[in-house]
């Protein structure tokens, strides 16, 4: 019996909070693949999970600080550290963070492994990853390399100028050798093309969400609101920061009166405390609840009237086509979202929702009240055949399909394990 084909997926976070690593891994070991992901863990020691058929160790790739002052310290230094490297040494290429660290760690775990392919999730992860290849290729093995572009790198707004050239100079040097390149959106393959310096358009791999394990949710968004059914409901569901544009939503209601909001984020959020503290003039009307389970999270939504994302202009923002816009139609809710490009055009193209002019309170309102008052003709488009393609059921099997034809495998699917992550636990030092 031939062995299962075998691949690494390397990303430089946690992993439990990345969905897009956690469907990518489980699909795949449901294909037949067996899969180990290599994650970095917040603490000092190392542990395991699994979810279905994939493992996922956290080792500490990065290093750990627990103290809050020194963090703090710290932090303010590498800010002082960027801008004098941005001023006066913009042409000098820094080191990769973390790189010879990582490096330590998985290089002795790679070659006993022997991977088929390596998936690196992100910039941060690709020069690890390439290191890795040719390591095991220098042991004879043959591994292929598949490059995930999460961001577009001269869009991240946190890099400062030299680490950007650095990650760019590695992007274009090894985009030349992977196997396949994926991109989560056409937008930002359009971007990559030109920037990786490739002909070949990458392969897309959307952030859809799952219909499968999809459950009934044990709360309820208008009960946890304290309203009734024919109230009016704009939801918001995410992670909370400037940038994101909830802001814009909230200045709202005080020119919709008969509106509500709703946040569905970490109450303990600094911008979402912000937010109320600034808003409190409309506490009755916005509304701030925590997180619900991913797989309840589309039936909770279904309680709205409609799904905001009124994100702000930012580079990587205007080519994204982000989760929650595929949650936000699974759920059958109309949406309004700003005016950047990716999100927009697809809007209009389907014809679920409408369109605002981003940080623009008057203009959100006169779009948010087009849909409030006539909400089915929005949400009526979602045929069965529309929500299968924005599904992320759909991307897996594209995502089979590059793995089985890259790696020259036909694996035998497995009987089927639910996408469930088992509790971590902590791992012996190897």
């Amino acid at each position: 019996m031939t062995s299962a084909p075998k691949t690494l997926h390397i990303v430089l976070n946690g992993v439990s909070e990345d969905s897009r690593v956690l469907k990518c891994v489980w699909s795949l070991g449901n294909a037949g693949w067996d899969v180990v992901v290599a994650g970095a863990t917040p603490f000092t020691h190392a542990d395991e999970f699994t979810i279905g058929y994939a493992t996922i160790i956290r080792l500490p790739l990065k290093p750990v600080i627990t103290q809050d002052l020194i963090a703090k310290v710290l932090r303010r230094l590498r800010y002082y550290k960027r801008r004098l490297e941005a001023r006066f040494a913009a042409e000098r290429l820094p080191g990769i963070p973390n790189f010879g660290r990582a490096l330590k760690y998985l290089t002795p775990f790679a070659l006993k492994f022997k991977p088929d392919v390596i998936h690196a999730h992100d910039y941060t992860a690709l020069p690890i990853a390439g290191a890795l290849v040719d390591s095991l290729k220098r042991e004879g093995h043959d591994c292929k390399l598949i490059y995930d572009a999460h961001e577009y790198v001269p869009g991240v707004s946190h890099l400062s100028v030299p680490l950007a050239k650095i990650y760019s100079h590695e992007e274009r040097r090894l985009a030349r050798s992977a196997a396949s390149i994926l991109s989560v959106s056409e937008g930002m393959s359009d971007l990559l093309m030109p920037h990786l310096e490739i002909t070949k358009r990458p392969e897309l791999i959307a952030n859809d969400p799952m219909i499968e394990g999809a459950k009934p949710s044990l709360r309820n968004l208008r009960e946890d609101c304290g309203i009734s059914t024919d109230v009016p409901l704009m939801v918001y569901s995410g992670a909370v920061a400037p940038q994101r544009g909830v802001h814009t939503a909230a200045a709202a209601l005080r020119q919709m009166p008969d509106l509500h909001l709703v946040v569905v984020a970490n109450p303990e959020n600094a911008t979402v405390r912000a937010l109320q503290e600034e808003f409190r003039d409309v506490a009755d009307r916005f509304h701030v609840v925590p997180y619900v389970p991913n797989s309840e999270l589309v039936s909770y939504l279904s309680g709205a009237t409609l799904g905001l994302i009124p994100i702000l202009h930012r580079l990587n923002h205007e080519i994204s086509l982000i989760t929650k816009f595929g949650e936000y139609m699974q759920a059958k809710l109309p949406i309004l979202v700003s005016d950047v490009k990716t999100m927009s055009e697809e809007v209009r193209r389907l014809g679920n929702g409408e369109v605002h002019i981003a940080d623009d309170v008057s203009d959100f309102v006169r779009a948010a009240r087009l849909i409030v008052d006539n909400p089915s003709k929005y949400s009526g488009v979602y045929t069965a055949a529309i929500l299968a393609e924005r599904s992320w059921e759909k991307q897996a099997e594209h995502l089979v399909e590059i793995y089985n034809r890259i790696a020259h495998a036909a694996p035998v699917v497995r009987q089927h394990r639910a996408f469930e992550l088992t509790t971590p636990v902590a791992r012996e030092r190897q």
